[in-house]
């Protein structure tokens, strides 16, 4: 009888005891009793069979790194992080070139959204936004007694940044954009932008979300934080949950004057947990990770766009980590043709019924996706 040929050389062999030899001793120590018999324990959601290309994640997170520093600390996570999580917003404030105090952490970017909508939605008071965009800001501040005067984008699917100005009154209270919109991934220019907030933040507050903002190459040159070292009333959103792949670990932050950070830290309504402090803080750490996120976007992002150009499907020119294309076909019915084959696609974005925004996973993903996409729009191909 032949010897089957593993593949797996001595050096291979050596490389992976030694890695297994590594992550048993960054287990965490169980009790007494306590069964390590992880093989029989059941999947948490054995349901979840589709493929989701609709929230936006980063298929290549955690990187390495942030996972064998999450492993390290997993026995540490019945404390609080208080002291973690000061040193994490210390980074973040040399990061962003501001002081501790102009750094907010919270639960994603949602929970800072959600309080400063609470905070500036009061009765009486108005938000000028575009539509469609991200409305976590606006649904709470109309909640609270708010309207919101919605602004609808220009042909090109941008904001409208001129309308924007136009609609300010002396109730508004606050404007949110969004740069690069979701869910068009159009963004405005970095002059544009940089000029609509000197002159909006002379008469109200601005909420600047860059969430998406560090997948360009050119983030730093981009990014409108020196508008908050110049001291104007201007809020910016970033992420851990897109960029640096950690959608499941929920942390956020803004950057804004201490007079507004400190609103929005007593708005908070929950604390931060002790592994996504210990993830987001390896991460930015990690600027080889970040490289390659940006890498990888981008090249998913512009191969399925050339399936759209076969296909003969319009899309936006995207700067995030999703495409929206036109369908031709109702969101809802494209979504269930898309269900049918697995995948869950973008939700309903109105008034855009026949568009939906696909975000970009991972290479086998995508090219499965391609396949769903090629048996749909079957005869359209250039």
């Amino acid at each position: 009888m032949t010897k089957a040929n593993t593949g797996i050389t001595r050096r291979d062999w050596i490389r992976r005891s030694t890695l297994a030899a590594v992550g048993a001793t960054l287990l965490p120590t169980f009790p007494k009793g306590f069964s390590q018999n992880v093989s029989n324990i059941a999947p948490v959601h054995p349901e979840l069979k589709f493929i989701n290309l609709a929230g936006n994640e980063n298929p290549f997170g955690p990187s390495r790194n942030v996972s064998l520093a999450i492993m390290k600390e997993v026995s540490n996570s019945c404390r609080y992080p208080f002291r973690e999580e000061k040193i994490l917003k210390e980074m973040i404030a040399r990061k962003e070139g501001v002081q501790p105090e102009n750094i907010v952490l919270g639960n994603g970017c949602d929970e800072l959204l959600s309080a400063a909508g609470r905070i500036y939605g009061k009765e009486g008071s108005n938000i000028v936004a575009t539509k469609p965009t991200y409305l976590q800001l606006m649904e709470k501040a109309e909640h609270q007694g708010a309207t919101v005067n919605w602004i609808p984008h220009t042909a090109e699917m941008k904001h409208d940044l001129e309308s924007m100005q136009e609609a300010i009154d002396s109730n508004t209270s606050l404007v949110y954009i969004c740069n690069p919109d979701t869910p068009t991934g159009t963004m405005r220019s970095f002059e544009s932008i940089k000029s609509f907030c000197e002159t909006a933040g002379k008469k109200t507050t601005v909420f600047l979300d860059e969430v998406y903002l560090e997948f360009l190459e050119n983030f730093e040159n981009e990014t409108q934080v020196n508008l908050v070292r110049e001291g104007l009333p201007i809020i910016i959103g970033r992420s851990f949950s897109k960029m640096h792949g950690l959608a499941g670990h929920r942390i956020g932050y803004t950057i804004a004057p201490k007079e507004i950070s400190e609103s929005l830290e007593h708005e908070k309504n929950s604390s931060l947990n002790y592994l996504g402090v210990i993830a987001a803080t390896a991460s930015l750490r990690d600027s080889e990770f970040h490289k390659l996120s940006v890498r990888k976007i981008t090249e998913g992002r512009n191969k399925f766009c050339g399936l759209l150009q076969e296909l003969n499907l319009s899309y936006t020119p995207s700067h995030g980590n999703f495409v929206f294309h036109y369908t031709g076909i109702p969101i809802e019915a494209f979504q269930k043709k898309m269900k049918e084959r697995n995948f869950l696609v973008g939700r309903p974005f109105p008034p855009y019924d026949l568009w939906c925004r696909i975000s970009i996973g991972s290479p086998k993903e995508m090219e499965l996706y391609s396949s769903a996409m090629l048996q749909v729009f079957k005869g359209k191909r250039g």
